[in-house]
């Protein structure tokens, strides 16, 4: 058998690796209720697609908005980006939404 070269070996200080320690537990969690809220928000958007396409869709389209701490239900006006606009003026952020109800 040859004899092989021999192999650069540095020396090795003391390392202190654990100051920095990564959960990825609470990481993890974090990321999926991120993802949860987006998918969500895509949901509450496809209804809202739904509504204003369907063949039956009147303008003045009664529904009930469904918030985080409240029901509430009123006339659809319309929708112009990322909000909706009722018949009594108001104009309600689609992001606050939780569901739609029709």
């Amino acid at each position: 058998m040859k004899k092989l070269p021999k192999v650069y070996k540095n020396n090795i200080k003391n390392i202190h690796n654990n100051k920095k320690i990564f959960d990825s537990l609470n990481e993890v969690s974090n990321i999926s209720k991120n993802i949860v809220n987006e998918i969500d928000k895509i949901d509450i958007k496809d209804k809202i697609k739904k509504l204003i396409k369907d063949k039956n869709y009147i303008f003045n389209t009664k529904v009930t908005l469904v918030f985080k701490d409240k029901e509430e239900v009123c006339n659809i006006a319309g929708v112009v980006n990322n909000n909706i606009i009722t018949m009594d003026n108001q104009i309600i952020k689609i992001k606050d939404l939780i569901d739609i109800k029709y």
